[in-house]
């Protein structure tokens, strides 16, 4: 199974319209059709893996079936690729796929586990496994070599750098603990039992009400300014690091015991680290580009009405 989990993800997002017996046709990408019950199929599959495998109520699926026109639309695209793979003579071969079908059978204990590992996730036969193993291989290969192919020159890098510094600083961070107490006296105990030297995490650990905090010692984490209630941030710019409230703080939640371990000053990006975040954005939006001009220009016909 660890093996068709590792591959169904990736293969979920591509098409497979062979998937069901002919049925009304949704939409056409050269002499392939997609059907409803393709659509239907995919777009199950779809809801499965963004659930992250829980069971979505018939409630919760009625309110996204708005989402499958664009989906449609989504299967469409990879299927342009798909083709464009083919005409590109990057598509793999028959015997390529065959072998990448049986590496999934042999990851598991028997033809029997495979089939069954097929209907958990919605696959109705090895045929349609074969297709779906079969498209995702052609998509990925020629995404590939689209990226092998750009040529994004260090100076164009360089000037988007200097262009836009702004975009490459990372703000001022306050690295803070804190004990949630129901009344303003278990604040004032708690204060007392520092100032006698009790251990702050063990204290956050066994009396803070926010008990997900307290797990951690009190651990809030490092954020910047402006992401803590406007009470508690304020209470905690005040301090320096190790230093904690000597009077309870209240806010919405309740009254708390701050402890600001770590101030993390503004930093500037340079250049290098820069270069990588850069360049792949730039590269993202050349292949965004690339398959929209390939859409447009390819044998498409989508029948939106005929989507049930």
């Amino acid at each position: 199974m660890r093996f068709l989990r590792s591959v169904i993800p990736a293969l979920l997002i591509l098409l497979a319209p062979v998937l069901a017996a002919p049925d009304t046709v949704v939409a056409r990408v050269g002499d392939r059709v997609i059907t409803q019950a393709d659509l239907d199929l995919q777009f199950e599959l779809f809801l499965r893996q963004s659930a992250g495998g829980i069971q979505l109520s018939d409630e919760t699926k009625a309110e996204l079936m708005g989402l499958k026109k664009q989906y449609l639309e989504r299967m469409v695209q990879d299927l342009v690729l798909v083709q464009e793979a083919e005409r590109r003579g990057l598509a793999p071969s028959r015997e390529l796929v065959d072998r990448r079908v049986q590496q999934s059978k042999e990851s598991l204990a028997s033809e029997a586990a495979f089939q069954a590992a097929l209907k958990s996730y919605g696959i109705p036969d090895e045929a349609t496994f074969w297709q779906m193993t079969y498209d995702s291989m052609a998509y990925k290969a020629l995404i590939s070599d689209v990226r092998k192919r750009m040529q994004i020159s260090s100076p164009a890098i360089k000037m988007i750098y200097l262009l836009s510094r702004d975009r490459f600083v990372e703000p001022e961070l306050y690295c803070s603990s804190h004990i949630m107490l129901k009344t303003r006296e278990e604040a004032e105990d708690v204060i007392r039992q520092l100032d006698e030297g009790a251990d702050f995490a063990r204290l956050a650990m066994s009396l803070s009400e926010d008990k997900i905090s307290g797990a951690r010692g009190g651990e809030v984490g490092c954020l910047p300014r402006g992401k803590l209630v406007p009470e508690y941030e304020a209470a905690m710019l005040k301090l320096k690091p190790g230093e904690y409230t000597k009077t309870p703080v209240h806010t919405q939640y309740g009254w708390h015991v701050i402890l600001l371990t770590k101030h993390v000053p503004a930093r500037e990006i340079g250049y290098p680290e820069a270069w990588g975040q850069i360049h792949d954005e730039i590269e993202n939006r050349a292949l965004e580009l690339y398959i929209k001009n390939l859409v447009k220009h390819a044998d498409v016909e989508i029948y939106p009405d005929r989507v049930q």
